[in-house]
């Protein structure tokens, strides 16, 4: 509010990330009595919902894979591994705690050398990947991943949304983990205007 009404900043440079969608509404909440009609101009979003809009804007093809869909489509790889004495459920974890991680099939591999359990889920990992690539699927966590690299490895896109959101506010910043950092990092210019709530982090 202070942004926009003291320093009269154009509520469509302000970028507001949360993590939950309850927290999403929470934030629109408090703004509407202060911005009145200016607060449907700001972008408030989960980073997953802001990652998988910039991902459709900068061309990127793809369907989400979650839920049944992706516990039919993991059984369906561990099944052409013939791997049957791990369970799904801790698999779909550790991947997923790995991409948040940003740590690769190969450096997951490196990381669990002599551990035959999870060797067995670094190979999953690997077809996992390799089957959502083939067939344009993505799951929640390649939307952070994708769009990490597509502002790590584009200049001229991590400049374009620097530009557009000069004004990052994170909200729970205490829950983010090293991907969603690094994407908020990426978005931190020169000449940006950074708030975290929720944790002492600012800069």
């Amino acid at each position: 509010g202070v942004l926009v009404n003291d320093y009269k900043i154009p509520p469509e440079n302000i970028l507001g990330l949360t993590f939950t969608r309850n927290a999403a509404d929470e934030m629109r909440n408090r703004l509407v009595p202060v911005l009145g009609d200016l607060s449907t101009r700001v972008f408030l979003a989960t980073i997953h919902s802001f990652c998988h809009t910039v991902l459709r804007f900068e061309g990127h093809t793809f369907e989400i894979l979650n839920g049944k869909q992706q516990l039919i489509f993991m059984k369906d790889i561990m099944k052409k591994l013939k791997i049957k004495d791990v369970s799904i459920g801790m698999v779909l974890r550790e991947i997923s705690l790995a991409k948040n991680n940003l740590i690769t099939v190969d450096e997951f591999k490196e990381l669990y050398v002599g551990d035959k359990t999870m060797l067995k889920v670094g190979n999953i990992y690997e077809m996992y990947d390799h089957e959502k690539s083939k067939k344009m699927l993505y799951d929640f966590d390649d939307l952070l991943v994708e769009t990490y690299l597509l502002l790590k490895e584009k200049i001229s896109v991590r400049e374009k949304y620097r530009e557009i959101f000069r004004h990052l506010l994170v909200d729970e910043f205490q829950d983010t983990n090293q991907i969603q950092w690094q994407i908020v990092r990426a978005l931190i210019g020169p000449q940006s205007n950074f708030m975290a709530v929720g944790d002492d982090k600012q800069s």
